[in-house]
C-alpha cells in the first residue's frame, strides 16, 4: 500500500487530536504541513539519519519507506505542526513518537570511523607503587 504525503500529514493532525480519520485537508494547512514536512526530512538528511532524500512536491507524492519509518515521520511531524494548531500531544503519544524516533535513528545508524594514528606507539602504563 502506497503511503502519499497527504496521508502522513493526516496521520500527524490525527496524532495532535488537530483533525478527525476522514476530515479532509484545508489546502492552506496542507501547504504549510507540507512545508514543514519537507523541511523536518531536509533536516533528517543533513544529520545522515538514512532516510533517502525525500522532497514532496505534492500531497500525492509516494513516500517509499516501510511503515516504521513512517510512522516516526508522522509523529515527529505531530510535535513540529502541533504548537501551530494550539494542540499538545499526549504524553503516550510523545512516548511512541520518542520511541519510533530512537528506533529510526538505530535502524540507520551509520558508525564513525575511528583514527589511531595519532596514538602514542608505545603502551603507556601507570605504577600505582611508586607512583
Amino acid at each position: 500500500m502506497a503511503i502519499t504525503a497527504g496521508d502522513i500529514i493526516r496521520r500527524a493532525l490525527r496524532i495532535c487530536r488537530v483533525a478527525d480519520s476522514n476530515a479532509a485537508l484545508d489546502e492552506n494547512d496542507a501547504a504549510d504541513a507540507l512545508e514543514t514536512l519537507n523541511a523536518m526530512l531536509a533536516e533528517w538528511h543533513e544529520a545522515e539519519i538514512g532516510l533517502p532524500d525525500y522532497s514532496f512536491s505534492s500531497l500525492t507524492d509516494v513516500l517509499s519507506s516501510d511503515a516504521a519509518d513512517r510512522e516516526a515521520i508522522a509523529y515527529e511531524l505531530a510535535a513540529r505542526v502541533a504548537p501551530e494548531y494550539g494542540a499538545t500531544m499526549s504524553a503516550v503519544a510523545a512516548g511512541v513518537g520518542a520511541t519510533s524516533m530512537s528506533r529510526l535513528r538505530l535502524r540507520y545508524f551509520q558508525p564513525g570511523r575511528s583514527d589511531f594514528s595519532e596514538l602514542p606507539r608505545k603502551a603507556c602504563c601507570y605504577n600505582i607503587e611508586t607512583d
